[in-house]
């Protein structure tokens, strides 16, 4: 049996094969301390872990707001087995504003600038549906 989802086919998979598939995926997070946000840096703040979704972090800073780290920012797409096993609700981490999302929430990233990913929405759009190019499409 098949199933169709948005027009995308796809056979059911095993639980195993679902682990199998997130296990591949986490080896694509890139958490090398010299690319990290250190306690202290200019531009950073401490933020807590309020909740983890498949896709990021929701945390909550300094100032009471709320602000948002996307799977994207760690180098993969998400899956709250991984992002649960990664950091912990509770759990402080240095991070940095890197744009104001929709509803007014922070948009966050723990790298530093050099190497923190694209986040023109265009691009996380693309990554997020499998075109690996790095030029948004449009304009």
């Amino acid at each position: 049996m098949r199933l169709s989802v948005r027009g995308i086919r796809r056979e059911p998979i095993s639980q195993a094969q679902r682990n199998a598939e997130l296990e591949e995926e986490a080896k694509k997070i890139d958490l090398a301390p010299h690319k990290l946000l250190e306690k202290g840096e200019p531009g950073t703040m401490q933020a807590v872990i309020k909740d983890v979704m498949p896709v990021g972090y929701f945390l909550t800073l300094p100032t009471g707001r709320e602000g948002y780290l996307p799977a994207l920012d760690l180098g993969f797409t998400g899956g709250i087995v991984i992002l649960e096993r990664l950091f912990k609700v509770g759990q402080e981490l240095t991070v940095r504003v890197v744009r104001r999302g929709g509803g007014g929430r922070e948009i966050l990233s723990i790298k530093k600038p050099e190497f923190a990913p694209n986040t023109d929405p265009r691009y996380i759009f693309s990554q997020r549906w499998g075109n690996q190019s790095d030029k948004p499409s449009g304009s």
